[in-house]
C-alpha cells in the first residue's frame, strides 16, 4: 500500500524550512538514548501525547545521499543502509547503534535524503568513500522522540499525530525530520517495523 502523501507532507515541508547543519567539530560518542513510549495506543491509532524530549550530541556517521519516490521509499532506504554497511566495511570502519534517514527535501511525489550509520569512532583524516557518500556528524540538538511499531505503510497517522501535537503544544519544528530504524524488515506493510521519529525544535 503506497503512503499517504497527503497526511505527510505538511509536517515534513514545515520543517524544511529551516535544515540542519552538519557540524564539523568532533565530540565524543553519544550513548544510545532509552527507547521513548510509544506513540500509538492499544487500539492502534497515533497517538503523540507521550513524546520525550533528549537532547542529541553529533556523532561520526557515514551518509549516502539519495532520492526516492515515496511509493518505493521504504525499499529506498533499505537499500542505502545495506550499501552504506557494505562501504563501511570496504573502508574498515565499524559501525554502531541503529540506522537513520534524515528528509531533506519533498514534494508530491519524491523525496530526498540522508541516510546514516554511526561509526564506532573518528575515521582517519583522508579516507574517501565512494562518490555518492561521505564522512560527516549527525544531526544534533534538542528534540522530541515519537516512536512507530507498525506497518511502514502506515506510518502517515504517526506524522499527522506529531502535526497537531506541535500545534497545540505551540512548538516550531525545525531541520530535517529523522527516523530511527530500531527493526528494519523486508517490506513496508510488515508489522514488525519499530522506528523512532525526532523532531528538532526551535
Amino acid at each position: 500500500m503506497p503512503c499517504d502523501r497527503s497526511r505527510r507532507m505538511p509536517v515534513l515541508a514545515a520543517a524544511m524550512l529551516g535544515m540542519l547543519v552538519l557540524s564539523p567539530f568532533a565530540t565524543a560518542q553519544q550513548p544510545a538514548p532509552p527507547a521513548p513510549p510509544a506513540v500509538e495506543d492499544q487500539t492502534g491509532s497515533a497517538d503523540a501525547s507521550t513524546a520525550r524530549e533528549v537532547i542529541l550530541e553529533e556523532r561520526n556517521v557515514l551518509i549516502l545521499r539519495g532520492e526516492s519516490t515515496w511509493d518505493d521509499g521504504y525499499e529506498s532506504l533499505m537499500t542505502a543502509f545495506s550499501s552504506l554497511r557494505t562501504e563501511a566495511k570496504r573502508l574498515g570502519l565499524g559501525i554502531v547503534g541503529k540506522p537513520q534517514t534524515a528528509f531533506q527535501e519533498t514534494d508530491d511525489q519524491r523525496f530526498k535524503f540522508e541516510a546514516m550509520v554511526f561509526l564506532d569512532r573518528a575515521p582517519p583524516a583522508g579516507l574517501k568513500p565512494q562518490a555518492n557518500m561521505s564522512i560527516g556528524k549527525s544531526p544534533a540538538g534538542k528534540a522530541f522522540v515519537f516512536n512507530h511499531v507498525g506497518a511502514y505503510d502506515d506510518i502517515d497517522s504517526v506524522y499527522e499525530a506529531i502535526t497537531a501535537w506541535l500545534d497545540e503544544k505551540g512548538l516550531t519544528a525545525k531541520g530535517a525530520f529523522v527516523e530511527e530504524y530500531v527493526t528494519e524488515p523486508q517490506g513496508s506493510d510488515d508489522t514488525k517495523l519499530e522506528l523512532n521519529i525526532y523532531v528538532f525544535v526551535q
